[in-house]
């Protein structure tokens, strides 16, 4: 009985949506079998959007997301630089020089990527890390561990799943916001490592630092901003980040999300263009790809797997205030270990 009711609702669905406004791009079925369960104000926030979608003809989709119902504030978390702090890292930067452990890793390009290349993705070759989910305003976080997931697979040819919290817990941030640049800084010039997800895993709430040194070798040796001035607010360019990715791996950025942004399901999303001259951002995530033939980059987000294809989104390059912010860090190499010989016991 309960299977055919399910099967008449989701009936009535399609017919619903065939009398709604349709966008360019389909409704993947996951999504589609998800908003037959989704809050009234939910799907009427959704044929609004809909309609906007289709009637600006733009190439992607939305729908019932696993953070539709949350509100903007709990799933982002970026807060704004103060200029004196900008001023700060601009000249930091500016007499900053890479270290030799860095001029060594240099050395190896990320296979495969090419900064002229027409298309990239970072995981084809592994360099991405899963998507993660984040509990509460720590994005920035899950944007700086997630750069340097990827780069210490780049340096050491192994995948990690260090500890935001961690991260959350001793650097100046907390779940209510902060800085993925704070994180890099804190790890290179105070050389820090961070625990393992599975000793800190993310609460969701604010914690004290545990002080101490983690058992781990999740260490960095350098960090950078892509735009050429180490001006932390601006927006890089395309050249710039795709130079930057080739280099040091995934790119920790920033972006200005909302409601659209927020039940994205798939397709390339264009919000608004970006504001070049006086950019803000309120979100932190990563980039790991793009494609020409789209203009858009591949960014993986910290919402689940349950927002847009399967965690990640295809966004303009020119949407958005996407860019921003966009920073590099380098992972050290780990310690070989060397094993003991093995004793042969003769008769």
């Amino acid at each position: 009985m309960q299977t055919k009711q399910s099967l008449l609702a989701l009936i009535a669905f399609f017919c619903f949506q065939q009398i709604i406004a349709q966008p360019i791009v389909k409704l993947p079925q996951k999504y589609l079998l998800r908003e037959v369960n989704a809050p009234a104000n939910i799907k009427t926030q959704l044929i609004t959007q809909r309609t906007l979608i289709t009637q600006q003809k733009l190439q992607f989709n939305v729908g019932f997301t696993g953070v539709s119902n949350k509100t903007i504030a709990q799933i982002t978390g970026e807060k704004e630089v103060p200029e004196s702090e900008n001023l700060r890292i601009k000249q930091y930067l500016s007499v900053r020089k890479l270290s030799p452990f860095a001029i060594d890793i240099l050395k190896i390009r990320l296979i495969g990527c090419f900064a002229t290349a027409k298309k990239y993705d970072a995981r084809t070759q592994n360099y991405v890390t899963p998507v993660r989910n984040q509990r509460c305003g720590n994005c920035w976080a899950y944007s700086a561990v997630g750069a340097f997931e990827g780069s210490y697979r780049k340096v050491n040819g192994s995948a990690i799943n260090a500890s935001e919290q961690h991260a959350e817990n001793c650097v100046d941030g907390d779940c209510e916001g902060g800085f993925a640049f704070k994180v890099m800084e804190w790890m290179v010039d105070n050389n820090k490592n961070l625990a393992t997800e599975a000793a800190i895993p993310d609460a969701g709430v604010n914690q004290p630092c545990a002080g101490g040194t983690p058992t781990t070798s999740y260490y960095a040796t350098d960090w950078g901003i892509a735009h050429p001035s180490g001006d932390i607010n601006k927006i890089a360019s395309v050249a710039d980040i795709k130079e930057a990715m080739c280099k040091y791996g995934p790119i920790a950025a920033s972006c200005q999300v909302s409601g659209l942004f927020q039940n994205y399901t798939n397709g390339v999303y264009f919000g608004f263009t970006s504001d070049y001259a006086n950019p803000a951002s309120n979100h932190a995530v990563l980039l790991v790809g793009w494609d020409d033939d789209k203009g858009a980059w591949l960014m993986k987000n910290s919402w689940g797997e349950d927002w847009g294809e399967d965690g990640y989104m295809w966004i303009k390059y020119n949407s958005n205030n996407i860019g921003r912010r966009a920073a590099w860090i380098i992972a050290k190499k780990a310690p070989k270990l060397i094993m003991a010989p093995v004793k042969t016991i003769s008769n």
